[in-house]
């Protein structure tokens, strides 16, 4: 069954990069969280997507949303990916993308079809009371929402 707004929101509980573990429902007692599902790090895309990120994170904080990213990679990928972007976000490690297929956060379709069955590029805003306020899913891995669209959103929601 495919999430939408107004559901509760799958806990969970993953490796951190900033912390031992990152469980969900901890984390939106203190700001409302802005899971950020994605392909892979050293991707493209990826990369000038989150130089992007990193530019309006204040934004983010202004508005209580603490945005974390997820993908498949380790955490010492992700440690290493973080240091080379300069990523000011925590990375989450869904090593058996446990938590992207809970979600719905995997590719389906796909021009290249080595993806296939990866992460995908998805957004989800969870409230304090573990509802989805809102979902952005990528139609092809490599599509964005502009991130000022995406804090327009969120804004809106607020």
């Amino acid at each position: 069954m495919e999430l939408s707004v107004g559901d509760i929101a799958p806990d969970f509980m993953i490796p951190s990069v900033w912390n031992e573990s990152f469980h969900l429902s901890d984390e939106v007692k203190n700001a409302d969280i802005m899971l950020y599902f994605y392909v892979v790090n050293y991707g493209r895309t990826c990369t000038e997507y989150i130089e992007v990120m990193n530019e309006r994170k204040q934004e983010f904080d202004k508005l209580g949303v603490k945005m974390v990213h997820v993908n498949p990679a380790s955490v010492e990928e992700h440690e290493k990916w973080m240091e080379r972007t300069e990523s000011l976000y925590d990375h989450l490690s869904d090593t058996e993308q446990k938590v992207s297929k809970e979600y719905g956060a995997i590719v389906e379709r796909a021009e290249s079809p080595k993806i296939m069955g990866f992460t995908n590029r998805e957004f989800f805003l969870i409230g304090k009371d573990m509802k989805i306020k809102y979902i952005w899913r990528a139609y092809w891995p490599t599509d964005t929402i502009p991130i000022p669209e995406l804090l327009n959103t969120v804004r809106e929601l607020k």
